[in-house]
């Protein structure tokens, strides 16, 4: 009997340990994307019920005026979600993580609306997918048309992974857009997001 005793309660302790075990694996690594035998990425079928995380109307990283009267496209961003859950519990966007940029058009007058802009036709979108074991700077880039099943991957190297190395506030992603995932970043981050923005020197 005391021989069972023990037994059980190793059992338990063991049992207890294995949750955490299981995850600490799943939040380094999760196993979302799926690719076809010419390695394009096949687009999600749920991905128009991903997290969001931003949107912005016109945003461009040149130097040009921002014209109220041509805004340019509405760019809205989602999560896939078990990479958000992954990133709540860890902080980290891990490895298999897919982030999605829409790029829809932007109308006025349209129906009852008399001022502003509203969205749209979707015009291109693309996935940012991290992959530090395949990629060297940690992820790359697919693109696709609305009526695309699959996304290409941007040839390596490109402009958009020089510019979010760059410039992106955290581990290749432009957090600093999207104030609704601050709190779950590490402190330091959030204490360079909270400080003032440097301002450009000007000749």
């Amino acid at each position: 009997m005391k021989n069972l005793l023990s037994i059980s309660a190793l059992f338990l302790v063991l049992a207890g340990h294995l949750p955490c075990s299981a995850a600490d694996e799943a939040a380094d690594n999760i196993d979302v994307a799926r690719f076809d035998k010419n390695g394009n990425l096949t687009v999600p079928q749920n991905i128009d019920e991903w997290v969001f995380l931003g949107s912005s109307l016109g945003m461009g990283s040149s130097q040009d005026e921002f014209d109220p009267g041509s805004p340019g496209m509405f760019q809205i961003v989602r999560m896939e979600p078990q990479a958000y859950k992954a990133f709540l519990a860890s902080g980290k966007f891990v490895d298999g993580t897919m982030i999605a940029l829409h790029f829809f058009g932007s109308q006025e007058n349209v129906s009852i609306n008399r001022a502003g802009f509203v969205m749209g036709d979707l015009n291109f979108a693309e996935i940012h997918y991290k992959n530090s074991s395949k990629y060297s700077e940690g992820f790359n880039f697919f693109t696709f048309q609305p009526d695309q099943a699959t996304a290409q991957e941007v040839p390596l190297p490109n402009d958009c992974v020089e510019c979010h190395k760059k410039d992106g506030a955290y581990d290749g992603v432009f957090v600093q857009f999207y104030p609704i995932i601050h709190e779950q970043l590490p402190a330091d981050i959030r204490e360079k997001l909270a400080a003032p923005p440097i301002q450009p020197e000007h000749e």
